[in-house]
């Protein structure tokens, strides 16, 4: 299963990319509907460290448990743009039922905003448990949107 968004936001590549590596942006354009908390001592760090995993966990409304989990950014090029993929996994609750991948990558635009992709790829065990998430994992995709698009012109270029 998955869940995808191509939007164009109103930012340069550089002030995408970079707010992408921010931990308090994952958690802001998710916000209502799924919380997420860092599981560190320490609490998020300033930036993702590529190779650095992150322990966290989630809540539906900030309520409902979702489980722990870590971030483990890393990146690479596609023809030419960055891409940069959690690989990540479920340590309990309902996320240590899944599998995933998460994709995002930036183009610059020629009127100077920017193209971004974000691709969710979730395997769910048992599999009818991933189809009947799949709805909600759906509007937090399109909160995403509507939140990355409100926020993206207020990201500081890199």
């Amino acid at each position: 299963m998955h869940v995808g968004l191509r939007l164009v936001l109103d930012a340069p590549v550089d002030a995408v990319r970079d707010a992408l590596m921010a931990p308090a942006v994952m958690v802001g354009v998710t916000k209502p509907f799924l919380v997420y908390r860092s599981l560190d001592p320490s609490g998020f760090p300033d930036r993702w460290t590529p190779g650095e995993p992150h322990p966290i966990a989630a809540s539906a409304f900030g309520v409902v448990p979702s489980g722990a989990s870590h971030v483990d950014i890393d990146r690479y090029e596609v023809d030419g743009v960055p891409v940069q993929r959690d690989n990540g996994g479920g340590t309990s609750g309902l996320f240590a039922r899944m599998a995933m991948r998460h994709r995002m990558a930036a183009t610059e635009l020629p009127d100077g905003r920017t193209l971004l992709v974000d691709r969710l790829d979730y395997r769910m065990t048992p599999a009818v448990l991933g189809v009947a998430l799949w709805p909600g994992m759906w509007v937090i995709w399109q909160w995403r949107a509507l939140r990355m698009r409100q926020q993206s012109p207020t990201w500081p270029p890199a």
